[in-house]
């Protein structure tokens, strides 16, 4: 079958879902078809479908993926680390430390044949090329998120990326970018001094993305003394305090 003709077949997702907010998204069905690990704490899972030919996303865009649960099943959002829309495979990166975390116990024993039900492209955060300098904060969960969108820029552009880990620098492979890219790898004690010590100054846009109370530090420190709010996207992943919601996401509670 033509890639226009599977195309044509791909299923929308159905206007009530959600509250009609998945517009733009699709049903996806995926089978897994490699497994490997980059680091000790993360895995790498890359899944093939009739549904990813001709598939088109955002870097920094993800899929809503359902994964069985003793009541059922829950809903978790992970980024596209990369995708070949005429393989029709993506890649999703698996913090594997984080104990208890329904997807990260998925993921720790995930097989090739296996099968998982998803909704995407999602989200609405992505490079803005109006801007003339960037700044990325990320901790480990948000990493693949930053890493493709960093991938995305051409060769002649700039960012700086603020990468928090527990787990020292360079503790995972990095983006394969073409850019001038500087990557800082701190831990989450020096992340206000670090970002405060940068170079803010209009027209920069800062993308701030991970643990929401991180997000919450980091997002205040930017409008006290950064960019204009305007130029701030930011986007909390998961909760240090308390499991996401059933459609994927954080309490904003």
């Amino acid at each position: 079958m033509s890639t226009e003709a599977l195309i044509a077949t791909r299923r929308p997702v159905p206007e009530g879902l959600f509250g009609g907010r998945l517009h733009g998204a699709y049903l996806l069905d995926l089978e897994i078809v490699d497994v490997r690990d980059l680091a000790p704490h993360v895995r790498s899972v890359t899944v093939a479908s009739s549904d990813l030919v001709g598939f088109e996303y955002t870097p920094g865009q993800d899929l809503m993926i359902e994964f069985p649960a003793a009541t059922g099943s829950v809903r978790r959002r992970y980024t596209i680390r990369r995708a070949d829309a005429a393989a029709g495979t993506a890649e999703l990166e698996f913090e594997i430390h984080f104990a208890g975390g329904i997807a990260t116990q998925w993921a720790s024993t995930a097989a090739a044949g296996s099968h998982l039900h998803a909704i995407g492209p999602r989200g609405t955060i992505g490079v803005r090329p109006e801007a003339k300098s960037h700044v990325f904060v990320a901790d480990d969960s948000a990493m693949p998120a930053i890493f493709a969108m960093l991938e995305a820029f051409p060769a002649h552009a700039s960012a700086t990326a603020v990468l928090v880990t527990q787990h020292g620098p360079l503790s995972r492979p990095g983006p394969n970018a073409v850019a001038d890219i500087r990557q800082l790898w701190v831990s989450d004690a020096q992340l206000l001094q670090v970002v405060a010590a940068l170079d803010l100054q209009p027209p920069v846009a800062a993308y701030v993305i991970g643990e929401r109370h991180r997000v919450l530090r980091v997002v205040e420190l930017l409008r006290s003394t950064g960019p204009d709010q305007g130029a701030i996207a930011s986007k909390a992943y998961w909760r240090s305090d308390q499991p996401n919601a059933a459609h994927g996401e954080p309490s904003h509670e």
